[in-house]
Order: C-alpha cells, then structure tokens, then sequence
C-alpha cells in the first residue's frame, strides 16, 4: 500500500470542494482505491502526455486527480509500493494542461 503525499496546490483544491458533499464522497472513494489498489479498474489510471511523471486517475465524469507515482522500477514502469505524491483534482481539460 502505498503512501499518499499531499501537495499544497492539492490542498487548496480540496478546499475549492469543500461545500460539495457528493463530490468529496467521490474524492475520498478515489484516494481510497490509490491507496489500496493503484490497479483498480475504477481509477481509470492513464499517463498524462505533457508531464513525463504525472498521471491520473478518474474521480467522475467532469473531475480527475493527478499524482506523481514516488518511484521507478528498472523497468521503467512506476513503483506502484512507493509513496505517490498527489498534485491536483481539477475538471479533466484543466487537469491534462496544467497537471502540477
């Protein structure tokens, strides 16, 4: 299970959120399943093109978080144990172009 880090920039999203109960709901359900299972079919984890290290993950159909996974296997492919660094939740267009 990896860790999760917050960002500043995150943390003022989040407050953004704050008077949107059902979109919290959806936020904590996304940070669970990271935390959990990185894998898990519902994040729709995809890279995101622009930032070599930054990808994201589905909080609904208007809404995605990006993260930074901590770690690189000799693969190439991210450590899904390291710590993953959360950068943003923005509405998906805004997310893809400004995602730290």
């Amino acid at each position: 299970m990896p860790a999760l880090i917050p960002t500043k920039k995150i943390l003022q999203d989040l407050e953004v959120f704050r008077s949107n109960k059902p979109l919290r709901k959806k936020i904590a359900k996304a940070l669970s399943f990271l935390e959990t299972d990185p894998h898990h079919p519902g994040l729709h984890i995809e890279r995101i093109v622009n930032d070599p290290s930054a990808w994201s993950a589905r909080i609904d159909r208007k809404y995605r978080l990006s993260f930074d996974p901590g770690g690189t296997l000799p693969s190439g492919n991210p450590d899904w144990t390291a710590p993953i660094t959360l950068l943003r939740i923005l509405d998906h267009d805004d997310l893809y172009m400004h995602p730290r």
